[in-house]
């Protein structure tokens, strides 16, 4: 930044497009040319709310999304989910097999042959179709529909768009589905799952109508981008360009560094290129709730930085819960024991207040009282003492990588067996699928959420995604 002028806004995470799209209106007001001004974020999702709050306003704009983002695994399981609270009784198929196993709930297998025909079904027939299971996956397909019943109760008793997503992702469980996606991911190239249900929260405030959401969205991104508008980009593709004016957007905890790197140096090298683009005056939005350590850094050693007014104050500790120091387990996964302070995936702050067999129950560090709790599974990464590490068990060996037990023969014949079916459906050869030796592995670790199974060897994201449902249904039950 060759000029001196910095502002910081740190603003509620719903209020963060309207802001941005306030200060390019102001610029525009001054005399600026749309051209003149360059809105920068850490991943192309991050952009959305802003694109689609630029567009509400009229204003030129280059467009680097379009509808092609509705079908991100995340954004479209949430608007599945949408509907299917809307209307229970003429639920589309496409929309239940969705969702149904996003979560996974190991039934996919067990409920599709007795499915009734056509393309849209009433949850009345669903829960026929329940009394048709054995008592296990009766269970578990019953606790999906109660997931839509309490998302229809939420919309019937007046819920906006933006609480109808929170109960998708966090009520339902659709955020630890997809934070068990990322995990799987080894570099953070592009958008994560978590980004891109961050930015589908923020459009709610723009549209608090869940009924006309859906609608609404495809429409504004519907709408062509300008060559000579404002710039809309990532930071990557910005290096050695220059505007008079840059505002840098969600700067947050989880972007800035991002919640799937590793290299912390990269990530503040990152953020310097984005705060170096302008010529003028930079401007930079966080969400007020989970600004990143590096506009901490820059407020702290830029003289001409300023705060935002009526800036909300730090959440009080929670005195009845000890803070604990973090230990780790040999192969350097964090050792979950209560008190431990954490950063989940997303950026929101807590201390593990609950132990559980196969995840941690974590109390959300929040004002005026109300401190919720998430659930986090075993092998979620989380950020901790300034560096991101995979959540280990309390006990136990800690061996990811390298505890091998001893497979279960009728398990591994039965992965095997579901290999075949597979590859021969494709009509490709069984090691395409997966090799032996990935298979046993599964078979002697038997993992039981989708976070256990993308840490295990020759699991990665593609195939978490297309095979994982079965293969967690086959560990449960080999004579599925």
């Amino acid at each position: 930044m060759s000029g001196d002028g910095l502002a910081v806004h740190r603003v509620a995470s719903g209020s963060m497009a309207d802001r941005a799209a306030a200060i390019v209106i102001e610029e525009l007001a001054h005399g600026a040319a749309p051209a003149e001004l360059a809105v920068l974020a850490r991943v192309n999702s991050a952009l959305l709310p802003v694109q689609v709050a630029l567009t509400e306003k009229g204003i030129a704009h280059t467009a680097p999304l379009d509808t092609s983002v509705l079908q991100r695994t995340g954004v479209r399981t949430a608007l599945a989910y949408l509907r299917l609270g809307l209307d229970t009784d003429r639920l589309r198929r496409e929309d239940v097999f969705d969702t149904l196993n996003r979560p996974a709930r190991k039934v996919k297998s067990a409920v599709t042959p007795h499915l009734p025909r056509g393309s849209r079904w009433s949850i009345r027939a669903l829960e026929q179709v329940c009394e048709q299971l054995d008592g296990t996956h009766r269970e578990r397909f019953a606790g999906y529909l109660d997931d839509l019943r309490h998302l229809e109760a939420a919309i019937t008793d007046g819920a906006d768009t933006a609480r109808c997503l929170w109960v998708v992702r966090n009520r339902i469980g659709l955020g630890e589905a997809m934070d068990a996606l990322d995990a799987s991911r080894t570099r953070p190239e592009g958008s994560s799952h978590g980004d891109d249900l961050d930015a589908l929260e923020q459009l709610a405030t723009l549209q608090p109508d869940p009924a006309a959401f859906a609608g609404w969205l495809v429409e504004r991104l519907r709408v062509p981008g300008e060559a000579t508008g404002v710039t809309l980009s990532t930071v990557h593709r910005v290096k050695g360009m220059e505007w008079p004016t840059v505002v840098v957007f969600a700067a947050n905890q989880g972007l800035f560094p991002h919640r799937l790197a590793d290299d912390q140096e990269e990530e503040r090298r990152v953020f310097h290129v984005a705060i170096t683009r302008c010529q003028r005056s930079l401007h930079v939005i966080s969400d007020q709730a989970r600004t990143s350590p590096f506009v901490e850094e820059l407020a702290r050693t830029t003289s001409a930085g300023a705060t935002e007014p009526g800036r909300r104050a730090e959440p009080v500790p929670n005195d009845e819960l000890t803070t604990a120091a973090p230990s780790f387990l040999p192969d350097g996964r964090l050792r979950a024991a209560v008190g431990v302070q954490v950063t989940l995936p997303g950026g929101l702050a807590g201390r593990i207040c609950k132990l559980g067999r196969h995840h941690v129950v974590v109390e959300l560090d929040e004002e005026e009282g109300e401190r919720p709790v998430v659930r986090i599974a075993h092998g979620a990464q989380v950020q901790v003492a300034g560096n991101r590490r995979g959540l280990g068990p309390a006990t136990g060996p800690g061996t990811r990588g390298v505890d091998r037990p001893e497979p279960d023969d009728a398990l591994f014949e039965a992965l095997r067996a579901w290999r075949s079916k597979v590859a021969a459906r494709n009509g490709v050869p069984a090691y395409l699928v997966f090799h032996d030796r990935h298979l046993q592995v599964l078979a002697g670790r038997k993992p039981t959420t989708l976070t256990e199974l993308g840490a295990c060897p020759g699991i990665g994201p593609a195939k978490l995604e297309r095979y994982g449902d079965d293969l967690l249904d086959l560990v449960a039950d080999p004579l599925v």
